[in-house]
């Protein structure tokens, strides 16, 4: 009679596997402990510790290293994660599959950069919610660079970034917004010009999204301008109300929707010729996701008051 097979955990290799088991692998990952992958899913810490046993049985190997403390994940188990988020995310978007030609529905992971998300984005998911009640949009925010990352690793359906330098050819930009980048200070100062302006006054460095400070510091760099800085702040809203009070000037994007902090400060575009950055949403060609992307862009359209173009069946835009 032939015997089961038996793994180093002591459990059959032919028992079933849950798909929960590779949400709460996932989960281990990105928190980095049972206990807390445990929380991000709902679970007891000895339910996490079952499950991963009853995973390594059914896989007929160990994926952690218990030596560790807590345990982390072995050279096996690195190798398996990549494979264990692309069948989640698979299993995810079922929905999307199964929604009628005309019906918007499905989860949507979307990165959002901090700029954009306290400019339009609130009201892009505003109109995209109300228009397609079956969608929901699950937003992490970060930097330019973090979040092409995380949609590389397909880790993300879309985001929303400044402009990538280069593109892989299995990615698609679709622009969404084109901001000027200005100088700000306050209303009253006499001067119209930019460079007198960063030639005079302290400067407060807004020191956020790296692609953006690149393009001001080779044009600081290239008019010969070094400015005097006396804060470096991560916030548009922070120097706002510095810039605001007077403690200073400063070089950000004019965004596409004002913020509610709208100040009355002097905004005179910055650079020459005048620099300005691009926004966009950036997806993967053939994605399952091309329904709620086609929803999104065309809620971008409506707030930001541009034209955009519609993806074909291929996941690829027309431009006419």
């Amino acid at each position: 009679m032939r015997q089961s097979r038996r793994t180093t955990g002591g459990a059959q290799r032919d028992a079933a596997m849950d798909l929960r088991f590779l949400k709460t692998l996932v989960a281990i990952a990105e928190q980095g402990s049972f206990a807390d992958a445990a929380n991000a899913v709902g679970l007891s810490p000895s339910a996490v510790s079952m499950q991963m046993r009853s995973l390594e049985g059914y896989l007929a190997t160990q994926i952690f290293d218990r030596t560790h403390r807590p345990p982390i994940l072995n050279q096996t188990g690195l190798a398996l994660l990549p494979t264990a988020r692309q069948l989640v995310a698979l299993h995810d978007s079922l929905q999307d599959v199964a929604a009628s030609a005309g019906e918007y529905a499905g989860r949507l992971r979307l990165g959002v950069i901090p700029t954009a998300l306290s400019s339009f984005v609130p009201a892009v998911l505003a109109g995209l919610t109300t228009v397609h009640p079956l969608v929901e949009v699950q937003i992490i925010t970060g930097m330019n660079t973090s979040l092409f990352q995380l949609l590389k690793n397909n880790e993300l359906d879309a985001a929303i970034i400044g402009e990538p330098p280069r593109l892989p050819s299995n990615l698609s930009w679709n622009a969404i917004a084109d901001e000027p980048i200005c100088v700000i200070a306050h209303g009253d100062l006499p001067e119209d010009d930019f460079e007198a302006l960063l030639k005079t006054y302290p400067y407060i460095k807004l020191v956020r999204g790296a692609w953006q400070l690149r393009l001001i510091d080779e044009q600081l760099t290239k008019l010969s301008i070094v400015p005097k800085t006396v804060m470096q702040l991560d916030s548009i809203e922070a120097v706002a109300l510095m810039a605001h009070h007077g403690l200073g000037v400063s070089i950000v994007p004019r965004r596409t929707v004002e913020p509610l902090l709208n100040f009355p400060l002097k905004w005179v575009p910055f650079g020459a010729p005048p620099l300005r950055r691009s926004l966009g949403l950036v997806y993967h060609f053939g994605s399952a996701k091309l329904q709620l992307v086609e929803a999104l862009l065309e809620q971008m359209a409506s707030i930001c008051s541009e034209a955009l173009p519609r993806p074909d069946g291929r996941g690829r835009f027309d431009p006419t």
